[in-house]
């Protein structure tokens, strides 16, 4: 009946939902032709709730499942979107961005007409005051690999999910899902489609979608949160998707997935304001992570990091977490002296 299924899990969405909806609503593929599946994770706001119900009762092609316990983390609702979708093909949104109008339908008629598995598109970050296109290491617009050793560039690709149109056969053939009660979901999924696709399709000069960044005091998205729980929920995802890699035999690979992830948990780490206990603890977690990239990248590749690479590899956790603070303050202070400048 569906040309596609939306699958969008929300949790205490307030008026972005309506930005998002309206997005699907002016899709040039036709509204009449998409599904959507809201799967609210046990949102505390009645205004949420409420706004659901209406579109679901307004608009026979919107349904949603109520999750009657919190699940904390995107992977179950998104889990449980998948599994009640009805189109052969699917793709997961989050509640807070919207969609370019023609977005679904490239993503539709790139993945059919050239029977791919799944079909991957750029994006817009979205920021307060302008909207930049994501730079890609790509220069053509249509890029496709039967293998990902065809083009290991397509570990380069943002693993967001919301920029991935799935054939959902794929998905159950191969019993690919997210993990479920942690972060870094998206890249296990990501990574495990990619090795395991017989087709990928990458246009690198299509922007699908408009990725809204909140990062403020006020109002700050998942990954943007800098905090014990969710900087040890991180990990786990990443040692989730390392035993993928062990599991498929592609290890090898390891730098070209994790490189830049480390780097940018080592960053929210150290920006983070959590106690050096907590700090010691987190680091004994992710120190094999870290030594692993160190054997194929000495210093991460960052020269900003290069004090931390002893510690790590001879295991000083007391030395990681006075090195990191160290930064921190060096950091803080050239932002301080930046912001005094006159121009």
């Amino acid at each position: 009946m569906y040309k596609l299924s939306v699958v969008v899990p929300t949790f205490n969405t307030g008026k972005f939902l309506l930005d998002l909806f309206d997005s699907l609503k002016e899709q040039s593929i036709g509204f009449n032709n998409i599904e959507v599946i809201f799967v609210d994770d046990a949102s505390t706001d009645k205004f949420t709730i409420d706004l659901i119900n209406e579109l679901i009762s307004e608009y026979s092609n919107c349904k949603a499942i109520f999750l009657k316990e919190n699940s904390g983390f995107p992977g179950k609702p998104r889990n449980i979107g998948i599994e009640n979708s009805s189109a052969e093909y699917v793709i997961v949104t989050d509640h807070d961005d919207t969609y370019e109008k023609d977005a679904l339908k490239i993503l539709y008629e790139t993945i059919t007409t050239n029977n791919a598995d799944m079909v991957i598109s750029n994006y817009y970050n979205v920021f307060p005051n302008k909207k930049e296109k994501v730079k890609t290491p790509f220069s053509d617009n249509y890029n496709d690999i039967k293998n990902i050793e065809d083009d290991l560039r397509f570990f380069d690709i943002g693993p967001s999910i919301w920029t991935k149109l799935f054939k959902k056969e794929f998905l159950y053939e191969n019993n690919i899902k997210f993990p479920e009660g942690m972060l870094g979901e998206d890249l296990y999924f990501y990574i495990n489609s990619l090795i395991d696709s017989s087709k990928t399709i990458y246009l690198s000069d299509f922007c699908a979608y408009n990725y809204r960044i909140r990062d403020s005091d006020e109002d700050k998205s998942t990954i943007h949160i800098r905090n014990k729980k969710y900087l040890q929920k991180m990990i786990e995802g990443y040692y989730k998707t390392w035993n993928l890699l062990k599991k498929k035999n592609m290890e090898k690979y390891f730098s070209n997935i994790f490189l830049r992830h480390l780097v940018y948990w080592l960053t929210s780490f150290i920006a983070s304001n959590i106690n050096d206990s907590d700090k010691e603890y987190l680091i004994k977690e992710i120190n094999p992570l870290l030594k692993k990239q160190l054997s194929y990248t000495p210093n991460f590749n960052e020269k900003i990091y290069s004090n931390l690479s002893k510690p790590i590899l001879e295991d000083d956790y007391d030395k990681i977490v006075n090195v990191s603070n160290k930064i921190k303050k060096s950091r803080n202070r050239k932002e301080k002296i930046k912001k005094l400048l006159p121009f």
